[in-house]
């Protein structure tokens, strides 16, 4: 294992060796550092036969890496990004991996700044930045676990999705999903992706997916389904009156199946139509 610490000085691409200050390009089991200052990485992208012990953008890199045509293909098992500006396209391959995003540059208006792919990610951790996940058209990716505790996340119609825990910011699903948690900030579902369980702490989840919600949990919060005319469907919606609830639902367009309400005494406040 070594250290490889990028720079850039020759040209843009991964593969010269004279790019890095170790004068080595990286090979298995080294950890790679692109450090604030150092030049964008446009050429030699497909590392895909490498599998590095660590893979870091410190803070302060702003230049891009790879492009909408073509990602840096690279495998890891550690893996922190921190870029303060630039678009950053990473394909980490079949990395069972976590990565924790801890800040990006600023995303344009339909663009993500900070662009993953992978078919064997665990856990992607968002604390601040613009990230999404998938967001060609043509690309797939397999996530265990989204954590969206800050900043704006995307995941996109053709990720498989295990579980997303929102917190704090703005998550948008177009995929289908096992559970999906809200504490606070906001939650979308969108297109046809079903979702078996959503939990509402606090924050607004927002309802547009034609997919069934199976279960649908209000423990507190605002449940909003006035972002679509599409039909949709709730099997069971369970207001659990922990702190109040306030579900926005026309009856022409959303049809909740069983909706059960909470034991004892509590409040209710309805409001006809949109």
């Amino acid at each position: 294992m070594a250290k490889r610490t990028w720079s850039g000085s020759v040209s843009g691409s991964w593969s010269v060796a004279g790019n890095w200050v170790e004068g080595s390009v990286p090979v298995n089991t080294d950890d790679v550092y692109i450090p604030a200052g150092s030049a964008a990485i446009t050429a030699g992208l497909n590392q895909s036969a490498v599998t590095l012990g660590r893979l870091e953008i410190e803070d302060g890199y702003s230049a891009n890496i790879g492009s909408t045509s073509e990602s840096l293909q690279i495998k890891a098992t550690s893996c922190v990004l921190a870029p303060s500006g630039g678009s950053q396209f990473i394909d980490l391959g079949n990395s069972n991996i976590n990565v924790e995003v801890r800040k990006t540059g600023s995303a344009g208006t339909g663009t993500r700044a900070l662009n993953l792919r992978g078919s064997n990610l665990a856990t992607v951790s968002v604390l601040s930045g613009s990230v999404g996940i998938a967001t060609n058209p043509a690309q797939t990716s397999t996530v265990a676990t989204v954590r969206g505790l800050g900043g704006w996340v995307l995941i996109a119609h053709g990720v498989t999705l295990t579980t997303v825990i929102a917190d704090q910011r703005n998550v948008i699903v177009d995929c289908a999903a096992t559970t999906l948690t809200l504490y606070s900030g906001s939650l979308e579902t969108r297109y046809t992706g079903a979702v078996t369980t959503v939990n509402v702490y606090e924050g607004t989840f927002f309802s547009s997916s034609t997919g069934t919600v199976t279960t649908l949990n209000a423990y507190g919060g605002t449940i909003d389904f006035r972002r679509s005319a599409l039909a949709r469907t709730v099997t069971t919606l369970t207001a659990h009156a922990s702190t109040p609830v306030r579900l926005y639902a026309d009856s022409a367009y959303v049809t909740i199946g069983t909706f059960n309400r909470p034991t004892g005494l509590y409040q209710a406040q309805f409001t006809l139509g949109a």
